[in-house]
């Protein structure tokens, strides 16, 4: 008698299996993508970290923090440097090659596209890893070639860097006068030197000074931020169509007059002005749309970034992130936390200051 035949498996069979792994899979499947979230994240709280060492090397170094303003253009004033606090770190991020490759004898707001004419392009072309959140994806480049970076220096509750009140003949609602409102990285301007010297420009006009220090910050190095997340613009060339017009990618531009300094101005207004899409597009550049946030706005609002249109010095940027439910910081005493998108507006503007005499509770956030 012949021996039975090998069974094969049947249609119902192999359909089960294949259910049961599609199972497993849509089982484990946000289990890794969580896991992948949570070590882009681990590095994006390791990039702060090292920021704000480097951020306090260098107040160790030159006696106070990198200043967020100074020796910038005004109204009928020369073109300065401008760079950012995240350039003048670089340093003290094992990044002194690309710190001195910068020419600091030109105005660093300019860099273009012109390889040829331009003293800083090498520089501004540059990526640096440690400024990039692994959370945000993009790789789109302004022009095509510019640096982005995804971490911005705090100018506490307001949105200009320059506090004080300017001479006579300089624009106004382009400083902020209450300087309970002061953040780290912001100073007040020394318009006291002649603007040239010698038949050359003056190094001393518009010096910063009242610069942050460890000492100037009495609200508590733990209560008050250094650096936090923005989410990168995904413009090209700031075209028309490269951004919806509702995105809050966006910065929206407005005029000097409609701007207020500590107070975001109403949505129809911002949507209004014109549209800036290029936040975290220009690493080195010191306007607020590629430098500075602001705690005027919780993290990642339903709101817009409102710019005041005429030289974009002053902005209500918002911290914003792709973690869920809330942004890393990088506080004044080295730590980096999480803060929640529900945080409480007068909490999170109290962590801006340095100096605005609010009292934070631990469980605040």
């Amino acid at each position: 008698m012949s021996p039975n035949p090998r069974r094969g498996f049947t249609l119902i069979e192999l359909l089960v299996v294949i259910a049961i792994i599609a199972v497993l899979i849509a089982l484990l499947l946000p289990a890794v993508q969580s896991a992948r979230e949570a070590a882009r994240r681990a590095q994006c709280v390791n990039n702060l970290k090292q920021m704000g060492l480097a951020a306090h090397n260098f107040e160790s170094t030159n006696g106070s923090f990198p200043p967020g303003f100074g020796q910038t253009p005004t109204i009928n004033v020369p073109l300065y440097p401008r760079p950012t606090p995240a350039v003048q770190v670089l340093q003290f991020l094992e990044n002194s090659n690309l710190y001195n490759t910068f020419n600091f004898q030109f105005n660093l707001n300019g860099i273009s596209n012109n390889k040829t004419n331009d003293a800083n392009y090498t520089a501004g072309t540059q990526i640096i890893s440690a400024y990039i959140c692994p959370s945000d994806s993009s790789d789109v480049k302004l022009f095509g070639i510019l640096g982005y970076n995804n971490y911005f220096a705090s100018i506490g509750a307001t949105a200009c860097a320059e506090l004080g009140q300017p001479p006579a003949g300089y624009a106004a609602n382009k400083t902020e006068v209450n300087a309970g409102l002061a953040g780290v990285f912001n100073v007040t301007l020394d318009y006291s030197s002649p603007q040239t010297l010698n038949g050359a420009n003056n190094p001393d006009y518009l010096k910063a000074t009242g610069k942050g220090t460890i000492a100037s910050i009495t609200d508590g190095t733990s209560n008050t931020s250094l650096f936090s997340e923005v989410t990168r613009s995904i413009a090209n060339a700031n075209t028309a169509g490269e951004v919806p017009a509702n995105s809050y990618l966006n910065v929206f531009g407005i005029s000097a007059d409609s701007f207020t300094t500590s107070v975001l101005p109403p949505t129809d207004l911002c949507l209004a002005g014109t549209r800036l899409k290029y936040r975290g597009q220009q690493y080195y550049r010191g306007i607020a749309p590629t430098a500075f946030f602001s705690h005027t706005q919780t993290p990642n609002p339903q709101t817009y970034d409102c710019a005041n249109s005429s030289d974009f010095i002053c902005a209500h940027i918002a911290a914003r992130s792709n973690h869920s439910g809330g942004v890393n910081v990088v506080f004044a005493d080295g730590s980096v936390r999480f803060v929640k998108n529900s945080i409480n507006p007068m909490s999170w503007r109290a962590l801006g200051t340095r100096a605005g005499g609010e009292v934070v509770s631990a469980d605040a956030y």
